[in-house]
């Protein structure tokens, strides 16, 4: 299976090449294309897994250091990112069914630590044929990608004008609020991460 050169220089470093490898470098490539590049770019993962490893790696090659963050709970998402110079949001959920091995072949893992070549071969051969078919195929095949525009208000105003936020409900000082495809919301609605519009 040939594998592009910077994804192989990483495996070799990793010592092996994962799905969650292959995943995290397809997600990193095309968000690189997406925004031209990944130089004004936030990035929040769910797990801390390999494919975080992965688009570190991207952001210090083609960014810089320190913009991949992951939250300690929840989120709707697997993978978020934020263009600062466009406020464009673009949020990432996995296909499961895409990106995990079947049911049936992750039932054999308890086995690979036994002497049993022909189960590791099995898992091998499958695990090899999921990375290929995340090298191989679209993004967009094994993930649903959602898009939207955040922005700050641009208008300035005192920090005692208030509005309501159109999703929630809730009082928002209009100094604070943000324009999100056209409804004005709070910080809180606009689906980017806390420390990402604490800082904006």
């Amino acid at each position: 299976m040939l594998i592009p050169m910077e994804l192989h220089c990483l495996t070799l470093r990793k010592g092996y090449l994962s799905p969650e490898l292959a995943i995290g470098w397809q997600i990193g490539k095309y968000v690189e294309e997406f925004f031209d590049g990944l130089e004004e770019v936030w990035i929040a993962a769910a797990r801390d897994d390999d494919a975080v490893l992965a688009l570190s790696y991207l952001t210090r090659q083609h960014g810089h250091p320190g913009q991949v963050i992951v939250p300690e709970t929840a989120r709707p998402w697997d993978f978020l990112f934020y263009h600062l110079t466009t406020g464009t949001r673009l949020g990432f959920t996995l296909i499961r069914q895409r990106t995990r091995l079947p049911q049936k072949i992750r039932d054999l893992e308890p086995d690979l630590c036994v002497d049993n070549p022909a189960v590791v071969e099995i898992y091998q051969a499958s695990l090899n044929l999921l990375i290929k078919s995340v090298l191989c195929q679209p993004v967009t095949s094994f993930c649903q990608v959602r898009q939207a525009r955040c922005r700050r208000l641009l208008s300035k105003h005192s920090s005692d004008q208030q509005t309501s936020c159109h999703r929630c409900g809730r009082p928002v000082p209009l100094s604070q609020a943000w324009d999100i495809e056209g409804d004005i919301c709070c910080p809180a609605c606009t689906g980017l991460e806390p420390v990402w519009y604490t800082l904006h």
